[in-house]
């Protein structure tokens, strides 16, 4: 495909930490990063500005006389789709029921689409990853929270409030630890990043690799410890790695049961962990599955990396400018 041919888009990615912006054509590939600290608590109008400024940035590196379709925005949540007016973001601070988009789309003289980041990440799965052409596909994220996106029947479930996807808050083990929430034994009290350092602290010895590498001080434990502990012989660290793929699959297992999906593609940090241990994983997501579910539907790490949801914002402003 010549460039005269290509499409573009502009993407945009904003979490509690950072706003990331790039232009990206057609075929997924990124140009023009670049990233700010998002700082919310500094406005959703002074963000807005500053992402502004990147989203030109990036503009800039385009190919001379290239039509820019818009601007998509992939961003922590909840979120209103439609509006881009956010509800009561637990990592975004002071951004409840306010929007960007109409500011954004006038500064930038270009139509602008809002998504949620694991919604988005779905939908890139679908266009730019292993399962391209996918009609039904599930993406979990297992990062410092649990959260999921879904695409049915080659559209993107939302939700009537646009929610949808909180696959997180999931009960996998009732009693068990509970998520900021509250919500009792779910997915993300009991499989997320922190959760699984929680778990470690609280059979903490003192004693064993995972002591060594947290420094003696059992507060120090991260996940990435728990995953390398295990590998290194220590045996609370392996009990927890245990628990943490039971817990994992019992979820997955949930969301095959449920969505019957073509396949199962999970990103974040904590799969880097999982994959070591992935046809484990694979053999408990099948047991905890409907017969014929689990055995037939794939169940891959994404390759797409930290760049998922800019890829994901950049295939929604592609799908709707052609909605037009």
């Amino acid at each position: 495909m010549t460039t005269a041919n290509k499409q573009f888009a502009l993407a945009a990615d904003i979490g509690g930490t950072n706003i990331r912006a790039a232009l990206v054509d057609s075929e997924g590939r990124i140009t023009g990063r670049g990233s700010i600290n998002t700082e919310p608590k500094r406005g959703i109008e002074d963000a807005s500005n500053r992402l502004a400024r990147l989203l030109n940035a990036a503009k800039a590196t385009a190919p001379v006389n290239t039509a820019i379709v818009g601007v998509g925005v992939s961003t922590a949540g909840p979120i209103r789709p439609d509006t881009g007016t956010y509800n009561n973001p637990p990592n975004l601070p002071g951004w409840h029921d306010q929007t960007m988009k109409p500011e954004l789309s006038a500064s930038m003289g270009l139509p602008v689409w809002v998504g949620h980041d694991a919604t988005l990440a779905a939908l890139a799965e679908t266009r730019f990853g292993d399962h391209l052409g996918a009609e039904n596909l599930i993406y979990v994220t297992i990062s410092t929270g649990v959260g999921g996106g879904i695409i049915a029947n080659s559209e993107m479930v939302t939700g009537t409030s646009g929610s949808a996807g909180e696959v997180g808050h999931i009960s996998v083990r009732t009693g068990a630890y509970k998520c900021n929430v509250g919500c009792d034994g779910c997915f993300e009290g009991n499989a997320s990043g922190p959760a699984i350092a929680r778990i470690a602290q609280d059979r903490w010895t003192g004693e064993g690799p995972l002591a060594k590498m947290a420094g003696g001080v059992s507060g120090n434990i991260t996940s990435r410890m728990v995953f390398d502990a295990a590998d290194d012989g220590d045996q609370i660290a392996q009990e927890v790695v245990e628990l943490t793929i039971e817990n994992v699959s019992i979820g997955l297992g949930a969301l095959l049961n449920v969505f019957n999906p073509e396949a199962l593609v999970i990103g974040g940090g904590v799969v880097q962990g999982l994959q070591r241990h992935w046809d484990k994983l694979r053999k408990a997501v099948i047991e905890r599955s409907l017969p014929g579910y689990g055995e037939t539907t794939p169940l891959t790490a994404t390759r797409l990396g930290d760049d998922v949801s800019l890829l994901g914002a950049a295939q929604l402003a592609f799908r709707q400018a052609r909605r037009l």
